[in-house]
């Protein structure tokens, strides 16, 4: 069991049990929409509240694995969340994704857009690094996304004629 809060005040407090109707906000998760069910957790009367969680380390593994396999946009909050889960300084991560430490701040504190390339590559950074197996179909379909964005961006040729009037003109591609 791993208490979430360290907390010594000598006040009272009461243990619930988190329910589907009323779960327990994971807030030391970093994210702010990570709710638990099925644990027990003390409120105390100075207003604290210490959850017992057991078997962290899954939790935060399936954690990452929801937000890798999500279809919606990644916030700063979420790729902050993988680079901790893979252990790796800011300075380092940002190399991973092609940004500079200081732009890696900004996304990660919520003050810059994060780009859909920069969003797969944040993806696909942790199934690689993560080592999850059950990870592997999902760095595929990444992947897969990455290359067909590159085949569409690949420009047609373009070919032009110099024409009787001795003036330039595009033909369509070939």
């Amino acid at each position: 069991m791993e208490m979430t809060q360290n907390h010594n005040c000598r006040n009272s407090r009461t243990e619930k049990f988190a329910t589907a109707e009323e779960p327990y906000h994971f807030v030391d998760s970093g994210l702010p929409n990570v709710y638990l069910v099925g644990i027990k957790y003390f409120v105390c009367e100075c207003g604290s509240v210490v959850a017992e969680i057991p078997a962290i380390k899954q939790l935060m593994q399936l954690i990452a694995r929801d937000i890798v396999m999500s279809p919606q946009d990644l916030s700063g909050n979420e790729i902050r969340f993988l680079r901790k889960r893979l252990g790796m300084k800011a300075a380092d991560y940002s190399k991973h994704l092609g940004f500079t430490p200081e732009s890696l701040s900004r996304v990660e504190n919520g003050k810059q857009a994060v780009s859909i390339q920069a969003q797969k590559l944040a993806r696909l950074s942790y199934c690689a690094f993560s080592e999850d197996p059950r990870l592997v179909e999902c760095a595929k379909s990444i992947l897969q996304s990455i290359l067909e964005e590159i085949k569409s961006l690949t420009k047609t040729k373009i070919v032009l004629e110099m024409d009787s009037n001795q003036e330039w003109r595009e033909l369509k591609a070939a």
